[in-house]
Order: C-alpha cells, then sequence, then structure tokens
C-alpha cells in the first residue's frame, strides 16, 4: 500500500505534487481569490510579469462581458441576536461540539466561542459570514439535542440567504466554507439526497477558489494577519480542507454521482489530535477510488472487482472505535458490495465476510447511537442498506444474520417513529417477502420434481445388468461434482 497523490497521468508519488506540466496557480491574499495561470483572468497579470512591469495588473476578470447591467445587489442580514440569545447560542453550540465536533474537526471550540463574544458584544458584528457559520452550528446542536431550539429552521434558512447572497460569491472566505460545511451536514440529515451533494459540490468549488488545495496557499492564508485570531493556522486550514473532501466524496460515491476533481491536490494530511477522530475518518474515505486520494493501491488491476476486493481488504484493516466511524466503514463497505454486485461476479467468500463483520458491527454501532439520540443521518441507512444487502448475497452464511439486522431496524423505528423511517422498514419488509417468495417457487419446482418419480421395483440380485460397471459407491460425491473427473472414468474417455 502506498499513500501518495494519484496525478493526472495515474501515478503515485509519497506526496501530493502538482500535476507535471501544468501552470502554477495564483493566489490573491487580498482578495482570498485563487486561479489557475491560464485562465483569462489571470493572463494580464501574467503578461505584465513578463514585460518586466514591476507592479503588474491584478487579478480582475477584465472584459468578461460589456457591464450594461449592475451585478446584483447584496441583501441586509439581520444581527443573529434577533434569532438566538447568546445563551442559547453558547448551549446548542456545545452539543454540537461534544457530538460533532469530534467528527467534523474544522473549528477550534475556543476561537469560536471568542468570535461568538466578539459577534454578540458589538466588536464583531460586521461578520456576516461568521454569524452564518455560528447559525449552523446551533442548529446542528439543536438538531442533535433532544430539546431542540423553537427557531432551528429560521437559524438554516439566516445561514442560508448569506451563503446564496451575491457578496458571498464575490468575496468569499474560509468563513464561507466552513458555513457551506454545517449547511452540507444539516441537509445531509434533514433533506434529500441531490440537496446535500450539490451544496457539497459548491462547498469543493470554494475551496479551489480560495486555493485551499494546494499547501503553499495555505501557508500563505495562516501568515496573513488576524489568521491566527480567527483559528486559521495551518493545520486548522488543511482540516478544513481535507474533512470537507472526505464528506463530498462519500457523499458522491454513496449517491453514486461524479465528485469534484482537483487538477492536483498539495495540501499536506492533518495532525492527530486528541480528542478528534478527523483523521480516521479521512483515512476511511480516502480508501473510496478517487483522482485526488492520497491513497493508492500498490498494483493497479484491469479489473474493477480485483481493485475493489483489494479495496475492500484495506477497509477490513482499519480498527475503528467510534460508532460514528464504524457506521461509516460499514457504509464504504456497502458501497463497494452494491458495485461488486453490478458486475455479476462471484465475489469470494472473505470478501463476503468482510461486509458481514462491518455490517454486524454497524448494528450494534446504529442502536447505540440511537439510544443516546445521537440520529446522525447514517444510523438508520446503514442498518436497512445492510438489510438489503444480507438478502442479495443470498447465502447460509448471510441469511443467519437477516433476523439481527431486521430486529435492529424494528429497533431503531421504535426509536424514531417517523415516516420515513416506518417506510424503510416496510421496503426491508417487502425486500424480505419477494426473496422468501422466491425460495418458495424454487422449492416448489423441486417437490414436484419429487413427486414425479417413477416407480421401478427393486431387481433380484440375480438380475443385476452386467453392463452397469461395478461403481464404488463410496466415492467422495462432493469431489465427483467439485473436481474434473474425467480421471475418475479412464484416459480413453472422448468428450
Amino acid at each position: 500500500m502506498e499513500r501518495g497523490s494519484r496525478e493526472a497521468d495515474g501515478s503515485s508519488t509519497e506526496s501530493p505534487t502538482i500535476v507535471a506540466g501544468a501552470s502554477p496557480g495564483i493566489f490573491d491574499e487580498q482578495k482570498f481569490r485563487y486561479s489557475g495561470a491560464s485562465a483569462a483572468m489571470a493572463f494580464p497579470h501574467i503578461l505584465g510579469v513578463a514585460l518586466g512591469s514591476d507592479s503588474p495588473p491584478k487579478m480582475r476578470s477584465f472584459a468578461y462581458n460589456f457591464g450594461i447591467r449592475p451585478e446584483e445587489a447584496s441583501n441586509a442580514h439581520g444581527f443573529l441576536g434577533n434569532l438566538i440569545s447568546e445563551k442559547d447560542l453558547d448551549f446548542f453550540s456545545g452539543v454540537y461540539f461534544s457530538i460533532l465536533g469530534p467528527i467534523g474537526d474544522v473549528i477550534d471550540p475556543r476561537i469560536y466561542a471568542q468570535r461568538c463574544r466578539e459577534y454578540y458584544h458589538g466588536s464583531g458584528s460586521n461578520a456576516v459570514a461568521f454569524a452564518a457559520v455560528a447559525a449552523g452550528v446551533a442548529a446542528l446542536g439543536s438538531f442533535l439535542s433532544p430539546n431542540r431550539h423553537p427557531r432551528e429552521s429560521d437559524l438554516v434558512q439566516y445561514a442560508k440567504a448569506i451563503l446564496d447572497d451575491p457578496a458571498s460569491m464575490r468575496l468569499h472566505g474560509i468563513d464561507h466554507i466552513v458555513a457551506w460545511g454545517m449547511r452540507v451536514f444539516y441537509l445531509r440529515a434533514t433533506t434529500r439526497p441531490s440537496n446535500a451533494w450539490i451544496a457539497s459540490c459548491t462547498q469543493m468549488h470554494l475551496c479551489e477558489a480560495i486555493g485551499l488545495h494546494e499547501e503553499e496557499n495555505i501557508k500563505k492564508m495562516a501568515s496573513i494577519a488576524g489568521a491566527a485570531v480567527h483559528g486559521h493556522d495551518a493545520d486548522r486550514l488543511r482540516r478544513i480542507f481535507w474533512i470537507s473532501w472526505a464528506g463530498h466524496i462519500m457523499l458522491s460515491y454513496e449517491y453514486d454521482r461524479s465528485p469534484v476533481h482537483f487538477r492536483a491536490v498539495t495540501c499536506q494530511s492533518i495532525i492527530p489530535v486528541s480528542g478528534s477522530v478527523a483523521d480516521q475518518f479521512i483515512q476511511l474515505v480516502q480508501i473510496i477510488p478517487s483522482l485526488n486520494s492520497p491513497f493508492q493501491l500498490e498494483w493497479q488491476s484491469p479489473a474493477p472487482s480485483d481493485e475493489l476486493f483489494e479495496r475492500l481488504k484495506v477497509l477490513g484493516g482499519l480498527q475503528t472505535t467510534h460508532p460514528f466511524l464504524v457506521v461509516t466503514k460499514a457504509d464504504i463497505a456497502f458501497c463497494f458490495y452494491r458495485r461488486l454486485y453490478q458486475l455479476k461476479i462471484r465475489i469470494p467468500d472473505e470478501v463476503i465476510k468482510l461486509v458481514i463483520d462491518s455490517g454486524n458491527a454497524a448494528v450494534e454501532a446504529a442502536e447505540q447511537q440511537a439510544s443516546q439520540g445521537r440520529l446522525f443521518w447514517n444510523v438508520i441507512g446503514s442498518v436497512f442498506q445492510y438489510a438489503c444487502i444480507l438478502l442479495a448475497i443470498d447465502t447460509p452464511a448471510a441469511s443467519v444474520h437477516i433476523g439481527a439486522a431486521f430486529k435492529g431496524l424494528e429497533n431503531l423505528v421504535k426509536a424514531v417513529d417517523t415516516g420515513l423511517t416506518r417506510e424503510a422498514l416496510s421496503m426491508a419488509r417487502h425486500l424480505l417477502s419477494l426473496n422468501m417468495a422466491k425460495k418458495r417457487k424454487e422449492l416448489a419446482q423441486l417437490e414436484a420434481v419429487e413427486a414425479n418419480y417413477q416407480f421401478f421395483p427393486a431387481q433380484p440380485a440375480s438380475e443385476t445388468n452386467t453392463a452397469v460397471p461395478d461403481i464404488d459407491w463410496d466415492v467422495d460425491w462432493d469431489q465427483f461434482f467439485i473436481e474434473p473427473y474425467l480421471s475418475m472414468l479412464g484416459p480413453d474417455i472422448q468428450v
């Protein structure tokens, strides 16, 4: 196994590098704007440097259009304190940091709390993008809390209005990326797959627009005055990129949609820290095939099935204890299995065992999460998918676990009885009924053969047909039917 980046030509190296032959990007430190050097908007700057200018033109969209219409006007956004008090924000933010913070570790809790105080007491009242971050954190904390905030939906819409504002697209920064991350989390937990995926794509495009995928830009951002005050040190910026990337790849692979790819990623790996499992989450997701993943197999097989087998084995070798990661690991295993299922090939028993072991662990972890009121989006989905996959495997080794999977799904529906959870249980039961009907039909066909046996009276020993060869009936019939058996009938047999 080799850890490096896959570049445009498919090669792997020890650390991500710029694609050979590609033009380096340009980062505007004043506007937090990144562009490839071949971009139209960058060319006047490139040309100015080539012509020896001491002050080459800044990157601007010169002649991008005629400018005969004004740009969309920015909207005024109210004070977040009109929706949620500082005390309530502190409480629900605490819920977020205790439950989701170790996974989505993109914000330093201490610096976040300081910025919230500054915002509520005037010195940071103009920090509109940070207000979107705080609203998103509070909304997620409310979602994960047994007692939701009465204006949770308004908090979500408040953050959305800021992120959709034309000003956010013209002048975006790190806070915008983090706020989009909060929105992706919330959409994944509350709405349809397409909504969450599109929001995740937007977040990744913003990462590229700022240049967060390149280590050189990260170092420049971390050195800018005020970066430390906002908690934007180099490791935190790397966390923001890789956690956003991992969430996006997971969403895309689960939904079987094309992810956002960068021409190259040079962002370094994050540093594991106590109390955070973000590095483990990223490591799990990096096993998913992706052009920008630092993880690559030692050898590339031309057969898609062989690659999936190998990735499943690597996944099975990763040990996780955090319930969310246990469920995530199973979700990735299920993603691999569904692709193998579509290939209609025989799946080795050892690979099936890896899928089943991951599924069994996920059922236990999911029930644990639900009992604690931690209704992560993948809790119900993983158990439902596991039940479906056991039916698809359709072997005695899989069937023995169907009861536990269905019991786990039923327990989750009891814990959270909604229309969607009941629908999932109903569909799983329907698929089980179809499976049973299929087996009954097959059994009926076998029983019909047995019922039509012709009666042949036993022959006396003296009338035994001498033409029948004297066969040793103690032969190992399992061996006979499994291996080629022509040699057992003699060397002169022709077929």
